[in-house]
Parts: C-alpha cells; structure tokens; sequence
C-alpha cells in the first residue's frame, strides 16, 4: 500500500477531497495549513504529492478526528536499521484508549520517514503521552539500547492535525 500527502489552502484541498469521496482520504488542518492523506494499493489523482510506501499498518482508520505525524529524517545508509527496529517495536500505542491505527511510512523520494497515528480525538492522544505504556515504548529513547544519533540525517520532528470529518447524514 500506498501513501500520498499534499498541501495546499483548505479550501481547495476541501474541493479535491469532496471530488474524489470514493477514495481513502483524510483531510488534515492545523493553525499552519491543510494537507489531504491518500491511502491506495494504486496510484493517487494528486498532481504533486509526497509517496510513502506503507512499511507497517496496524487498525482499520476510518473516524479519526486527531493525527500525530512524527517525521524521522534517516541516513540513506541506515534506512535497513530504522525499519527494523519500527517492525520489531513494542507495540503498545495501537493498543491505547482512542487510537485507530498506526503506519510507518517509507520515503520514496526523499529521506524523512513518516510515523502516522490516528486517534478519535486529541485529548486520546494526550492521555497516551502521560501513559505507563508509553513510558514502556518509549524507556530506551537516549540510551544506548535506543535508535543511535548517527542513524538520523536531521531533527526529527512533530506535526500535529484535527482531521475534517464527514458531516452526519
């Protein structure tokens, strides 16, 4: 399976998203912009977007109304030990109260990795970060059993979106 991301005004993306209601997607906002989030085993009807090829997928999203992206930026070289690691991980966050699903993203053109979780609401995704169970997936984050500084080829960072949902009928 297929990832696709692109951005542009809210309004537009609200167009596309709206043209294309048979396809897998989400529209994402935050105070910074929009973005819309394709799910294929095909090819996307985006003209310009980001591909991820899916490298592991846990839940069935289908309401989310939160999203966490955490952007890894990997060494070319390194890219067998960050997957790795992401296969073999705890597993504990797609088990959390409110969360629909996971997907780690591979880059195709680029070297920023992409870890998607989706959640019912914002305030799911906050009570996970104050949770046991993250504590537990997280305890080897800057020791020497954790990913090595080495392996990243820049500042991972954090995005966050509220996720349009569709109006009830």
């Amino acid at each position: 399976m297929n990832s696709y991301v692109t951005y542009g005004t809210y309004d537009y993306l609200l167009k596309l998203k709206e043209k294309h209601e048979d396809q897998n997607i989400f529209l994402f906002t935050n105070p910074d912009g929009a973005a819309l989030y394709h799910e294929t085993n095909g090819t996307t009807f985006f003209k310009n977007a980001k591909k991820y090829e899916v490298i592991d997928s846990k839940g069935d999203v289908e309401n989310p109304g939160f999203v966490v992206l955490n952007h890894i930026p990997v060494e070319e070289s390194e890219r067998a030990v960050f997957e790795d690691r992401f296969k073999n991980r705890a597993g504990k966050v797609e088990n959390e109260p409110g969360c629909e699903g996971i997907r780690i993203l591979r880059p195709v053109a680029n070297d920023t990795y992409v870890v998607a979780t989706f959640w019912d609401s914002e305030s799911s995704f906050k009570s996970w970060q104050t949770s046991e169970a993250y504590e537990t997936a997280h305890k080897n984050r800057h020791t020497s059993k954790g990913l090595p500084k080495t392996i990243f080829s820049g500042k991972p960072y954090l995005k966050t979106y509220q996720i349009e949902k569709p109006e009830s009928v």
